[in-house]
């Protein structure tokens, strides 16, 4: 994957000899949503003053994380010798940021991380550095369904909690749709036209904020996705088991090119903002807020950066289809908020029971709520916010896929797709070299 909003997710308890097959399954199975936490966690012990939990715990995070601050204050609450310190870097410099204070070994109590191992502060990829805190003896940790414990799981330990997922897609002004005359597009031949007839009214279709780093990738991801689930929904587990390879499956590499394409012919179309890797999420969002834009292509938590932006528009969200048959479309999410403990931290009891406080049901509602999220399997109670109505049905029928990078072997590879969609855009790579990149940094995973 994530981000990106939903609810936690808990690591399966089971044999040891069968408990890694069941994550490793479980892993791929996340991209269709395969099992999501469907009961409360119980958490009744961080909520008393234990001993040991007193002092100072540094709590790392991106800028303008909701949800978080209002966390700590309650925590602050229930244990009054505690005090949290937050410590916030921008998005785009926050994976560089965090890393390079724990390699330096003063890095924070608390962190937050990515489920997987698609980037530098992905939560597989610190455990493999040794970087994590095993967080599997916590209350919550054996009630997190599998896909979520695949998600944050090494070698059969836990090392963060996280309990939703976030939608991702194209975040809209519905009443400057209705004004501009024009509808949600389901095939992506309607995608063009309506970018064609969008710009020609002197509106930015579908604003990107390419220079944030994975921005690059998010459409050819979302393209991707719908093009590899619509016709074996069962990839993601293929390739956690074992049984088909990025390098290896055709489907996966005519879909990443095909995807590319796409993605070339809607910058062709005018979907997108001139020069879009010039501008940061936070730009490209304020190009909808102030009604240069229809629609903004974001992680759900970005929701509420429009709202605050703009809190007079009403917002809806739509997938970008990638074929002629909306039945096709797959929705891509991605995990959303995990946090660890630092190996490193002097203050792990307390750091610890800020995790678990996290955990406990109320906080994670509130958490996925802030953050636009929903639980990693739809069930009959599970709530989509009215900014996300547009991608229900889709998340409703558990037609999901989670973001490659959560399976892809190391972050290199996330890297590299980054820098060569920014040379495709920028039309400086074909969309061969492209895929070519892309395909030799994956070889032989």
């Amino acid at each position: 994957m994530t981000d990106t909003s939903r609810t936690p997710r808990t690591p399966g308890r089971k044999a040891r000899a069968t408990r890694r097959l069941a994550v490793g399954a479980a892993l791929l199975a996340a991209a269709t949503a395969l099992t999501g936490c469907t009961g409360a966690i119980d958490t009744t012990s961080s909520g008393s003053n234990s001993g040991g939990i007193s002092g100072v715990i540094r709590v790392s995070s991106q800028t303008g994380q909701p949800y978080l601050k209002e966390a700590a204050d309650q925590f602050q609450k229930l244990h009054p010798g505690v005090t949290v310190q937050f410590v916030q870097s921008p998005s785009n410099t926050y994976q560089t940021t965090v890393r390079a204070q724990l390699a330096a070994g003063h890095g924070p109590d608390v962190m937050f991380v990515w489920g997987g191992s698609g980037n530098s502060m992905a939560t597989k990829t610190l455990a493999q550095a040794g970087l994590l805190e095993d967080l599997m003896s916590q209350p919550w940790a054996s009630q997190l369904g599998d896909t979520a414990t695949s998600l944050v799981s090494e070698q059969g330990k836990v090392y963060a909690f996280t309990s939703y997922q976030n939608p991702t897609g194209v975040v809209y002004d519905k009443d400057l749709l209705a004004k501009l005359g024009v509808s949600v597009p389901t095939r992506f031949s309607e995608l063009l036209n309506f970018c064609r007839t969008v710009s020609s009214k002197g509106i930015v279709p579908i604003a990107l904020g390419n220079q944030t780093g994975y921005l690059n990738t998010e459409v050819p991801i979302e393209l991707a996705n719908t093009l590899v689930y619509s016709q074996d929904p069962q990839f993601a587990q293929k390739v956690t088991t074992g049984a088909v390879t990025w390098s290896g499956s055709e489907l996966w590499r005519s879909s990443l090119t095909k995807a590319h394409e796409q993605y070339v012919q809607m910058r062709d179309a005018n979907c997108f903002q001139p020069n879009s890797t010039g501008y940061s999420d936070t730009q490209a969002t304020q190009l909808v807020t102030s009604g240069k834009a229809l629609g903004v292509d974001v992680i759900s938590p970005a929701i509420d950066d429009l709202k605050q932006g703009n809190p007079n528009l009403r917002y809806d969200m739509f997938e970008i289809p990638a074929t002629e048959n909306p039945a096709d479309t797959y929705l891509t999410t991605n995990t959303g908020a995990a946090y660890a403990v630092a190996k490193s931290s002097t203050n792990k009891a307390t750091a610890t029971a800020f995790i678990n406080f996290l955990a406990q049901p109320e906080q994670m509602e509130a958490a996925s709520k802030a953050n636009y999220g929903v639980p990693y399997k739809s069930t009959p109670d599970a709530t989509v916010q009215p900014e996300m109505q547009g991608i229900a049905s889709l998340y409703q029928a558990n037609k999901t896929a989670l973001w490659p990078t959560n399976y892809w072997p190391n972050y290199e590879v996330k890297q590299t797709m980054i820098a060569v969609d920014q040379d495709l855009i920028l039309d400086k790579k074909s969309v061969q070299e492209a895929v070519d990149a892309i395909q030799n940094v994956l070889h032989g995973a």
